[in-house]
């Protein structure tokens, strides 16, 4: 499957410059072009959910809207420079299939259906680290993986400059990095190198990195196997993290939630460590 298509979702306030960074290091390797949707709640959702707290007027009204309109050229204006600064072009219509260059969509509602709809007809969706500042990060983060269906980079601080130099694959044999496999060939295809890491866990009798391997190769793609020991007490996430930084990944692969998420939420488990506490970037799929 080619990767044709890198949507980045925004919103009034968001900074969206480290995602775009990381949208233009994959675009140029992958011939893929960058859309990016502005995402943000018409005046008619701001009015719904202040009716209750402020007596509206003509002049409440003109307010909103207008607040709406600049949080939209802010963004636009915000998304403009970057494509300066980067050399981007911008345009309405692609006009190649192999060229890199940038859209901008204005969408007013809720960001969950948006998000949702939009993703759908897209390859790849390039969301933030959640932010508890910034409610858009998680509820970005949380449609991308349970609603959208497709492959999910996670980014945080850290993005390098060659996002494929390195990718480790974090491989337990789930449905959900099935999936991820599935959906990223291409991306493990350009990777420079690629490693699958097997933690050792109560599966790891059944689930093999070679046969991840050998299948890999299939599609011209030639991946070391590692196993690796998990001390007791040492958390599964941590320890994945650990071997990725010790092999200097630039990219972890990994599916997202393989137990459930309320499990994860109380226990912890593996997907919440790794994006609460990954240094590089992260492509996840549920």
């Amino acid at each position: 499957m080619y990767l044709r298509c890198l949507l980045v979702p925004t919103g009034p306030g968001i900074d969206a410059t480290r995602r775009l960074d990381a949208a233009l290091r994959l675009g140029r390797r992958l011939h893929a072009h960058i859309g990016v949707a502005f995402m943000a709640p018409g005046p008619e959702h701001v009015l719904a959910a202040m009716a209750s707290l402020v007596p509206m007027d003509g002049t409440t009204i003109e307010a909103i809207q207008q607040s709406v309109r600049e949080s939209a050229a802010e963004g636009k204006a915000a998304f403009e420079a970057w494509c300066g600064r980067a050399g981007v072009p911008v345009i309405a219509k692609a006009e190649r299939l192999d060229a890199t260059f940038a859209t901008w969509t204005e969408l007013s509602g809720e960001v969950e259906p948006l998000l949702t709809l939009t993703g759908r007809v897209n390859d790849l969706v390039i969301v933030d680290r959640p932010d508890p500042d910034e409610p858009f990060t998680g509820r970005a983060l949380d449609t991308a993986l349970f609603a959208v269906g497709r492959p999910t980079l996670v980014v945080g601080e850290h993005i390098p400059h060659d996002l494929l130099d390195h990718i480790v694959i974090a491989w337990n044999g789930s449905l959900e990095a099935t999936r991820l496999i599935g959906q990223s060939i291409t991306l493990l295809h350009e990777a420079a190198r690629v490693t699958v890491v097997h933690a050792q866990t109560e599966r790891f009798a059944e689930v093999r990195a070679a046969d991840l391997c050998a299948y890999l190769r299939w599609h011209g793609i030639v991946a070391e196997a590692v196993s690796l020991p998990v001390e007791d007490g040492t958390p599964v996430g941590a320890a994945i993290l650990a071997e990725a930084g010790r092999r200097n990944a630039s990219l972890l692969a990994m599916g997202a939630y393989t137990h459930s998420r309320v499990r994860e939420f109380l226990l912890g488990g593996v997907t919440r460590h790794v994006i609460e506490h990954a240094g590089i970037p992260v492509l996840m799929a549920h």
